[in-house]
């Protein structure tokens, strides 16, 4: 069971890094992931297709950001996603790919209601080159103490 930490807003921190692991991407998640989102494009299931054109099969957009928001997520009972922003996949995952994801807190903001605040986390996915297959900001409503 994964361990609840409890933090309030105030406890947050620029600058502050959290690493969040990593898992390999291999062709049964992408086709479980087809199986589930009804997303069968050729890219990810037809080997031909994606061989000629890509050089292999791609691992799904939304798995990969699905990955990485996992791997990075903060069991705080106290926070809660409330968006996310700049999602990119500056290269592409490929089935077979191990992706390590890592979150750094780049703003900390006052919200209109009082009994929250904003946490703004940069998620960050690497390939195992070192590549960087996936970048986004993760808000964060996170409640303020009393």
């Amino acid at each position: 069971m994964t361990r609840l930490t409890e933090r309030f807003w105030e406890d947050y921190a620029l600058g502050e890094q959290g690493g969040g692991g990593s898992r390999t991407l291999d062709q049964s998640d992408v086709n479980t992931f087809a199986g589930l989102t009804q997303d069968f494009h050729p890219a990810h299931m037809d080997r031909a297709f994606a061989e000629e054109r890509f050089g292999g099969r791609l691992v799904h957009g939304a798995l990969t950001f699905g990955l990485v928001v996992g791997l990075t997520v903060e069991y705080n009972p106290r926070a809660v996603a409330y968006g996310y922003e700049r999602i990119r996949f500056p290269k592409p995952v490929m089935a077979g790919d191990t992706v390590t994801a890592t979150s750094v807190v780049v703003d900390i903001a006052e919200h209109r209601s009082p009994k929250i605040g904003l946490v703004t986390k940069e998620y960050t996915g690497v390939n195992q080159r070192g590549e960087t297959v996936l970048f986004c900001r993760h808000i964060l409503a996170v409640d303020r103490r009393a």
